[in-house]
């Protein structure tokens, strides 16, 4: 049987044992109020001995506030949004505030509502919401909105909440950037293999694609690699034409990748393909995947920071949203455009 992990002190047992009232002690954790240098360093080695976790709850009874905020993500375990989790994770420590993640499943609307219920009671001061699919005006992001409470968006906009702070990509400027390169290499006929349509990232990457190729065929899939692999089979099954192919994001390119290659077809040299984001497997694919990076840590910190920013205001009013630059990323996966195009 292995010993207990003895507790940290209470506030009381730390000042009993430095010989001075709790106020001190409570000053020097704080540094509102000067407290002599040789008391303080006392109390100080004490704490780092015994230990001392603030009483959360008697904080919060006292100021009216929990320091916690929260970030809802649509699958934490993907590396995407577990980037932005860090990035949220990293601004909330830096400003003293705590984070509870939740996984809301892609937006099931039940468990949205159970982490909505967590702002409503003030268990957390602050929401920072990244969204996987539209929303209509019945669900609970919209009710909550329309109070008032703190939420700032990240990674997607949401139209239907003007008045709520984003972070986002410039994903338009990305997507042209990803056009103008494949026009350069020759390609007339592309195909766009695209997220879930009403959102805002998709919306602002197929239009930057069509202004080079304005009548790109476009499927929709949920950025997942089986969707990739699923809607090339259905291009190849229906014989469409096409030497350059977009994905609205890499891992629905990869998935896309692979099927070409169970066709027989070659990468670049018969279609070139592309996609959006960088995430880390884009350059270890051979041959590496021709992207626009995005920087999904910052987006994080920047959320956080907007959020907390509000907070400490004690008002979301006059926070502007923020949109973040990217960089077009060339590798292997994109080539001339081939001369004659058999297959596709």
């Amino acid at each position: 049987m292995t010993d207990a992990i003895p507790k940290p002190w209470t506030m009381q047992q730390i000042a009993a044992a430095a010989g001075v009232s709790v106020t001190t002690v409570s000053h020097t954790l704080s540094g509102k109020r000067p407290v002599n240098p040789e008391t303080a360093l006392r109390i100080r080695r004490i704490i780092e001995e015994f230990g001392y976790v603030p009483d959360a709850g008697a904080r919060r009874l006292k100021s009216g506030r929990s320091r916690m905020i929260g970030l809802a993500v649509p699958d934490i375990s993907h590396w995407y949004f577990g980037r932005i989790a860090r990035g949220v994770e990293e601004m909330a420590n830096e400003a003293d505030y705590g984070l509870i993640i939740c996984s809301t499943s892609n937006s099931d609307p039940r468990r949205e509502k159970r982490y909505f219920n967590l702002l409503r009671t003030r268990s957390i001061e602050g929401l920072v919401y990244t969204a996987s699919r539209e929303i209509s005006p019945t669900d609970e992001l919209m009710k909550i909105s329309a109070s008032a409470s703190p939420i700032v968006l990240a990674d997607e906009d949401i139209a239907e909440l003007p008045g709520v702070p984003s972070v986002t990509s410039t994903n338009l400027s990305g997507a042209q950037e990803l056009g103008r390169h494949l026009r350069e290499l020759g390609h007339t006929r592309a195909v766009i293999i695209a997220g879930f349509a009403g959102l805002h990232s998709t919306v602002q990457r197929v239009a930057g694609i069509r202004e080079s190729f304005p009548n790109a065929l476009a499927l929709h899939g949920d950025f997942e690699m089986q969707s990739g692999y699923d809607l090339v089979s259905d291009l190849l099954a229906h014989e469409t034409k096409f030497t350059a192919l977009f994905a609205c994001n890499d891992i629905m390119a990869i998935g896309a990748m692979r099927r070409l290659r169970e066709e027989g077809l070659r990468v670049p040299e018969d279609v070139s393909v592309v996609g959006f984001d960088d995430v880390d497997m884009a350059s270890v694919v051979t041959p590496g995947l021709t992207t626009v990076r995005q920087d999904m840590l910052e987006i994080g910190r920047r959320s956080a920071q907007l959020l907390i920013a509000g907070l400490e205001a004690g008002s979301m009013a006059g926070l502007e949203s923020v949109s973040l630059p990217v960089e077009l990323i060339v590798r292997g996966t994109t080539g001339p455009a081939p001369r004659f195009a058999t297959v596709v």
